[in-house]
């Protein structure tokens, strides 16, 4: 008689019918795992050979609540729980840590959930709505010695690059209220570009702009009015302008009072884009000072950007280039009307933008090319080159022709990374398997001097059939296959955004370091055998 298959926790009947206050989060996507770790490991186990060129610690942030969140929430809501695995010598250590937000605190002191919808305080019990309600969760960017945690809706934690513990909030004591989820590093002036939207408070279309030089000094800020207070995830910049990127959402502080979402999906928005002279002491030809150009095209979702340019032709007239994904649904459920279709149609690309200047505020640009036929998102390039043209991207994308484990929707459903060269319309492919999905990648030149594209593309692999999460290491000399394969020893929860980070003069031991054996104590089974340990 064959026995009885064992219960599925992961299935319809998971713990044997027992409630928890968690039974309502827990996503489908993450398996039910329900993350909340902080720990370390050292030494993990890794499969192949990591390059011994790769020194560094790649910092991704996570989506982790510590508390289940309030129902309605987007899965953008929770709290941010640092994953960073430093590599040297070609071996592995992981450090996980939530980011000790003002938020956090009050909720740990509290032991329970304090605060409601996504940017929504007047959702957040009383006692709490006058705290930052930031959680310090999309993505982590290290600049003039600074590791800051980011959050759109507020000011950076700045945490420690070996120990991952939160040192302050404000770090750099930034104008306005908010600073944004992805600053841009110009690698050719040194400088860190920063916009914030509804930088005046909740529900403003004020957008503060500037930029912190490399030792962190704040440099050429402006105030300007958007066109609505939008959705600002991203932007791109060019040597001499910004773009800022708005999504089709809107907010309404009367909506918010009454309980609603912070943004509501607004159908009949066309993609916008706001262009600002990145120096306003140093303008452009044409422009006055505090001048804005609002540029449109139709309905769509450019979720973010990756590279971006500018050409001047002879007669002085200026063209910026960008490229981003194209999505032509409402990625957030949440925040769209109850009685809309699910994700459209999920059509969605890679493209590049043309806005021409030489054309009037409101004039709606160009239809876009498409660069990359297939729904793409969260690219990353070769970013010693940012702000100049630039061949190679690499892309997560949903290749349609495949079985996918969840549906074809971005970012959720990424599952291979590309690597495109645009100038030959290649594509170099990297499956990682069925039951898979992939996350945002990070590239590592070979060297300070290598050609553009010539080095290493790491990116976490989620595992969902055996709950894993794997790092890969894919040299771009042979894109289909990684080099080395670093295994976490658990599914980590999926990160927003991450970055790597050169190692640092300073830098010390992510992981505890045992005291080390000087002589041994000639108590083991054989008490005579006492070996030189300068030999080990």
């Amino acid at each position: 008689m064959p026995f009885p298959p064992p219960p599925n926790p992961n299935g319809s009947n998971s713990f044997f019918g027992l409630h928890s206050s968690w039974s309502s989060t827990r996503s489908p996507f993450e398996n039910g795992v329900a993350g909340r770790f902080e720990g370390e490991v050292a030494d993990l186990a890794i499969f192949g050979e990591i390059p011994k060129e790769l020194n560094g610690t790649f910092y991704r942030i996570m989506v982790d609540p510590f508390y289940p969140v309030l129902e309605g929430n987007a899965p953008i809501e929770g709290d941010g729980n640092i994953c960073a695995v430093r590599v040297k010598d070609g071996r592995a250590d992981l450090k996980v840590r939530y980011v000790d937000t003002e938020r956090l605190r009050l909720e740990r002191q509290a032991n329970k959930r304090l605060f409601g919808l996504y940017r929504n305080p007047f959702t957040h019990h009383p006692c709490v709505r006058a705290a930052v309600d930031s959680t310090a969760n999309t993505n982590m960017v290290y600049w003039a010695g600074k590791l800051l945690a980011l959050k759109e809706s507020a000011q950076p934690y700045q945490v420690h690059p070996d120990t991952l513990e939160t040192i302050t909030y404000n770090p750099f004591n930034s104008p306005g209220l908010t600073f944004s989820a992805h600053p841009k590093v110009d690698p050719y002036t040194e400088e860190l570009v920063v916009f914030g939207y509804e930088a005046k408070g909740l529900g403003t279309d004020d957008i503060v702009i500037y930029a912190l030089d490399k030792q962190g000094t704040i440099k050429d800020e402006q105030w300007i009015k958007g066109p609505w207070a939008a959705f600002i995830h991203d932007c791109a910049i060019t040597p001499n302008f910004i773009i800022l990127v708005l999504w089709p959402y809107e907010t309404d502080v009367e909506h918010m009072k009454k309980g609603g979402q912070h943004w509501i999906y607004n159908k009949d928005r066309p993609a916008t884009f706001v262009v600002v002279p990145r120096h306003p002491n140093n303008l452009p030809a044409g422009w006055k000072a505090g001048e804005s150009r609002v540029y449109h095209w139709e309905h769509a979702v450019l979720l973010h950007t990756a590279g971006s340019w500018e050409e001047t032709a002879k007669n002085g007239d200026v063209k910026l280039f960008f490229e981003s994904s194209r999505m032509f649904y409402n990625l957030f459920l949440a925040f769209g009307s109850p009685t809309d279709k699910p994700f459209g149609d999920m059509q969605a690309d890679y493209v590049r933008w043309e806005i021409d200047l030489s054309q009037p505020t409101n004039t709606k640009v160009a239809e876009p090319t498409v660069i990359l036929d297939m729904p793409g998102e969260m690219a990353r390039i070769d970013e010693r080159f940012l702000t100049k043209p630039y061949d190679k991207l690499f892309c997560p994308v949903i290749p349609l022709e495949q079985p996918s484990p969840i549906p074809p929707i971005l970012p959720a459903g990424l599952r291979a990374y590309a690597l495109l060269d645009k100038p030959s319309g290649k594509v170099d492919m990297f499956d990682p398997g069925q039951a898979c999905t992939v996350e945002e990648p990070i590239f590592v030149p070979r060297s300070k001097n290598a050609p553009e594209g010539d080095g290493w593309m790491l990116g976490m692999i989620q595992r969902m059939d055996v709950n894993r999460s794997d790092l890969v290491v894919l040299d771009t000399k042979d894109f289909t296959k990684p080099v080395a394969i670093i295994q976490l020893p658990f599914k980590v929860k999926g990160q927003i955004h991450g970055n790597w980070v050169d190692a640092l003069p300073e830098e010390k031991s992510m992981t505890r370091v045992l005291e080390p054996v000087e002589k041994m104590m000639g108590k083991g089974a054989l008490q005579d055998e006492q070996a030189n340990l300068s030999h080990i």
